[in-house]
């Protein structure tokens, strides 16, 4: 007799489980902000099977947290030669390029992602940032207006979204908040979003979505109007972990044929259970900052918080990039 279960077997072999290994190691030194010791694990898979190309996109995603944007660009084209309907790598492909300023070849890599799917949010907002550097080469003065335009333009849409869904008494207490597009802070590497300065009293969302649908940039001021509300300059798991939950409930509503990769990534999790998202928010934080408080002065409203001395500000990060992907 011959079991079901017997007539997939695959044998595997130890050189085979090693580079298995191998890539489940980089992906966790991955995801743990530990490009370096990612790209040595990679790179021992590489070796161990130079024909599983998947592995090059995996190099690429490592070179590009270590700016050896060159070396990114040549393993993202590797991978894509065999995976040319690849959006998602194609956007890094040009993203890698972009950072080489190399602008002319990011917005045809842009471009390819955005024929494959118009609806990709990320590829749009990238490729027509691209088309404003190329035209800044030769027309700065136009290509600066055009992008103040775009950016008045985009933030009035957002604006009038987020007002809409958050309420005229929420909003009430956000009276003396301004909203603008900027330069926002690092935490492990990576810039927020989006984040909000009490001190400022200003949410700022990263310029580098000035391009983005106003659904998408609605989504982050959502999130951090949640951080405004409290009147305080800290945050908390608490806080966050309600702020993405407030975002994910009006993406889920707005985002109509729009994609966006953080923001479908979030939702994916609360549709699985709200209870999932707010895990990973937790473990993305503590992982960003161990000293994060659980609670904040005003968050929860009228409940004891355990705040203590922490480095972290009231920010919206990604969360999705935190998952190797492929």
């Amino acid at each position: 007799m011959i079991s079901i279960s017997a007539i997939n077997y695959k044998p595997i072999f130890k050189g085979e489980s090693q580079n298995v290994d191998n890539i489940n190691n980089g992906d966790k030194a991955l995801n743990e902000n530990k490009p370096q010791e990612a790209l040595k694990y990679y790179q021992a898979a590489n070796k161990e099977n130079p024909s599983d190309y998947s592995i090059y996109r995996k190099l690429g995603k490592a070179d590009f947290q270590l700016k050896n944007y060159k070396e990114a660009e040549k393993n993202f084209n590797i991978y894509l030669k065999n995976n040319p309907d690849d959006a998602d790598c194609l956007i890094e492909l040009g993203n890698s390029q972009s950072m080489q300023g190399l602008h002319k070849k990011a917005f045809e890599s842009y471009k390819k992602a955005y024929n494959l799917d118009n609806t990709n949010d990320l590829a749009k907002r990238s490729m027509l940032s691209a088309q404003n550097m190329m035209l800044s080469m030769y027309a700065p003065q136009k290509a600066q207006q055009e992008k103040a335009q775009q950016a008045e333009k985009n933030l009035k849409e957002a604006l009038d979204l987020t007002v809409k869904y958050m309420g005229p008494e929420f909003m009430a207490g956000l009276k003396d908040v301004s909203v603008q597009f900027g330069k926002t802070d690092s935490m492990g590497g990576a810039s927020n979003i989006a984040q909000y300065e009490n001190s400022k009293n200003t949410i700022t969302v990263s310029d580098s979505y000035i391009y983005a649908s106003a659904q998408v940039i609605a989504a982050y001021l959502v999130h951090e109007s949640i951080h405004a509300h409290d009147k305080d300059a800290y945050t908390s798991v608490r806080e966050e972990q309600d702020a993405y939950e407030k975002s994910v409930k009006f993406w889920s509503k707005n985002s109509k044929k729009v994609k966006d990769p953080e923001m479908d990534y979030a939702l994916g999790l609360y549709k699985k259970s709200p209870l999932e998202l707010r895990d990973r928010v937790k473990e993305i934080y503590m992982l960003r900052d161990p000293d994060i408080a659980q609670t904040s002065p005003n968050h929860p409203p009228k409940q004891h918080f355990n705040y203590n001395a922490s480095k972290s500000k009231a920010a919206s990060q990604s969360i999705q990039e935190y998952n190797v992907i492929a």
